[in-house]
């Protein structure tokens, strides 16, 4: 029997070292996903990192833009495009992909021995799969990896029971200078050791029995040195080009957010916009945070202060913005192991003496169903790249998507100039892209620019005609380099009113970007050489799209639509259908591409693709609703109200189904519908 139990445990070891590889497999495929450059912010932090040295502008103004070039601007995240400059200018964009992985990679290793030092081995490799999942929310090769990174060394750290106080400072205060200068995150570095210091004066104030003041003395004097440690940690987030203001930027940078952007919506707003299986994967571990918090005071007896502090914190920073949604899967992958040890132990004794041979018979049981579940994940994950895309959403790989900067080749080489009007989404990718040679009307961060710039002009533009020729009037436009990807109301507006214009030409696209220049502004002999007509067009894009993964597939399919070739993209769609007959993705698209028409014909082909993509994926309000307006279209009456309910019963705040039941009711009150 021993000797048995002695190879169950020498098993166990290989098991564990197994589990964590594939793990850290699971992390590294979901973080070796190509850059996509056109709507993330790296071009704008490389671009930093080569311009900061030179001139020391880009650490307090907005340097890039032409439209408010002297717009204070604190630039809290300056020392991670060094960073990410320097690896660039060693191995290129395919560095910058390895060394991303290395750093997730990292991160993970970290967070999981944090878990493990409270909670064992078993409970944080279970609980890593859905962290895991939840971590792949932010993928993008930005400066909050570090804030990730670091926030779990200054655990690490302040867990340490070997580091002397000395040691501890020496580590953590250059980490937290490092920090501040790098991402904004840094804040909830500080928050951890204010929690840390918080919990235990509650603890130690409690035991008191002196007076108030006598007990607040008491208990202050105690911790003198931690106040002072925190204090000091303080001290240190000043050392930034902007110092105190710096130090209070976290505070204040929502102060002047004149664009609202879908990374700091709450779930629950986003969740009736898209499908993201993370919002579910989100809500279970909450439930687990509150789940093992409450079993963790039912079994020791005990408030454990600092789980429930920062436990609450990250959760409400993780509801508050969904790009947070990263750093909760880490954090709560930690709380809630050390949170549900305590019953897990209380189970064994209570069930030791009996039954201590099958325990140790469940562990290698519990190792295998794990070591299945990582196998199965990776087989998912492999297929979901080129499949449905449900968590891989990116073209897998090192480096810049296919054809990412060849919409930047184009313009170096065609003759155009500016002054340039370009969207939100692209400015970042453009202030790498046309760096020396032009600068940009906006880019990606909304603190840049005043609220006035957006909620006046940059707005209302893309959506008023006479704005629209007073901007044009105002700045001078030669060439419009817009992002077609970008999917806001104002953007799509814009680009079908702007394509229909004779003022303008069309003389470059791709997978993400159209270049449209001004006729009258324009060599003629550039217009010539570079105009695109209806075949051509035609003809590039059926290349384009041939040539292409499957989400640009779905990007070119939707230009063709803006550009008013829905047989293009129904054509694009077919071809995604051959391969994949079950993706909802392109089922939904070919639904809502026939629900567009008004002919009978096709509006009965869209009920036929909504169903189907019911029946994959039936938690969706939005295609509920669609299908309605599809069965009102048709004066199916009945029919549209039926699904309206259901979008509504799906979601009970669904707006779009609120409006059309509250509109049928008011028809049928008025005898214009039957009852």
């Amino acid at each position: 029997m021993f000797r048995f139990l002695k190879t169950i445990r020498e098993s166990n070891r290989l098991f564990e070292v197994s589990v964590l590889f594939g793990l850290l497999l699971l992390v590294g495929i979901f973080f070796a996903q190509k850059i996509e450059l056109s709507s993330i912010d790296l071009g704008r932090h490389l671009e930093n990192g080569r311009l900061v040295f030179n001139n020391t502008d880009v650490l307090f103004k907005n340097l890039y833009s032409y439209t408010e070039p002297d717009t204070r601007f604190i630039n809290h995240h300056w020392l991670g495009g060094v960073i990410f400059y320097a690896v660039y200018l060693v191995g290129g964009f395919t560095l910058l992909s390895v060394f991303n992985i290395f750093l997730a990679l990292l991160t993970f290793l970290v967070f999981f021995r944090l878990a493990k030092k409270n909670a064992g081995f078993l409970i944080p490799a279970f609980l890593s799969l859905p962290a895991i999942f939840l971590f792949s929310e932010r993928i993008e090769v930005r400066p909050e990896i570090f804030s990730s990174l670091f926030l779990g060394l200054t655990w690490l750290v302040l867990e340490n029971k070997n580091f002397s106080r000395k040691i501890r400072l020496l580590i953590l205060i250059p980490l937290f200078i490092l920090w501040a200068n790098i991402h904004i995150y840094f804040f909830i570095g500080l928050a951890l050791v204010f929690f840390k210091l918080a919990s235990r004066f509650l603890v130690q104030f409690s035991l008191q029995k002196e007076k108030l003041k006598t007990r607040l003395w008491l208990v202050s004097l105690s911790l003198k040195e931690k106040i002072v440690d925190f204090c000091l940690l303080l001290i240190a987030c000043l050392f930034t080009p902007n110092h105190i203001w710096g130090l209070l930027y976290p505070l204040n940078i929502f102060r002047n957010y004149g664009y609202q952007i879908a990374e700091n919506k709450s779930i629950f707003f986003l969740e009736n916009l898209m499908l993201n299986y993370n919002f579910q994967i989100f809500k279970l571990m909450l439930l687990l945070l509150v789940i093992g918090l409450g079993a963790y005071w039912v079994i020791t007896k005990k408030n454990s202060l600092f789980n429930i502090f920062f436990g609450i914190f990250i959760s409400l920073l993780a509801l508050f913005a969904s790009r947070n949604l990263a750093l909760f899967g880490l954090v709560s992958l930690v709380i809630i192991s050390a949170c549900v040890k305590p019953a897990i132990d209380f189970l064994k004794e209570k069930l030791a003496q009996r039954y201590s041979y099958l325990f140790k018979l469940s562990e290698l049981y519990f190792f295998i169903i794990l070591i299945i579940a990582i196998i199965f994940s990776i087989i998912f994950l492999i297929f979901d790249s080129s499949g449905r895309q449900t968590f891989m959403k990116g073209q897998v790989g090192l480096g810049l998507r296919d054809g990412s900067a060849d919409s930047f080749d184009f313009f170096q080489t065609s003759g155009l100039t500016g002054p340039i009007f370009n969207n939100y989404d692209s400015g970042s990718a453009l202030i790498f892209g046309l760096a020396g040679r032009e600068k940009v009307f906006v880019d990606n961060r909304p603190e840049a620019y005043s609220s006035k710039f957006f909620t006046e002009t940059y707005l209302p533009m893309q959506s008023d005609p006479e704005v629209w020729q007073q901007a044009l009037e105002k700045y001078k436009f030669k060439t419009i380099y817009f992002s077609h990807t970008d999917s806001t109301p104002w953007g799509r507006e814009f680009l079908n009113t702007i394509l229909k214009d004779s003022n303008w030409t069309l003389v470059y696209f791709d997978r993400y970007f159209i270049v449209l220049a001004a006729t009258s502004g324009t060599p003629s002999e550039i217009l010539k050489k570079y105009s695109i007509n209806s075949w051509e067009f035609r003809d590039r894009l059926r290349k384009l799209a041939s040539e292409s993964d499957l989400k640009s597939k779905f990007v070119l399919a939707d230009f063709a639509q803006v550009m008013n070739y829905p047989d293009l993209a129904e054509e694009i769609y077919h071809q995604i259908i051959i391969n994949q007959p079950r993706n909802e993705r392109v089922i939904s698209s070919l639904a809502y591409l026939y629900s567009s028409s008004s002919d009978r014909v096709s509006l009965f082909k869209a009920i036929d693709y909504f169903k189907k993509a019911i029946k994959i994926e039936n938690q969706t309000p939005g295609i509920y609703n669609q299908l309605a307006l599809v069965y009102w279209k048709l004066a199916d009456y009945k029919n549209a109200e039926y699904y309206w309910l259901q979008a509504k019963k799906i979601n009970r705040k669904d707006a779009n189904a609120i409006y059309y039941l509250d509109q049928v009711d008011n028809l049928r009150r008025r005898g214009m519908l039957p009852l």
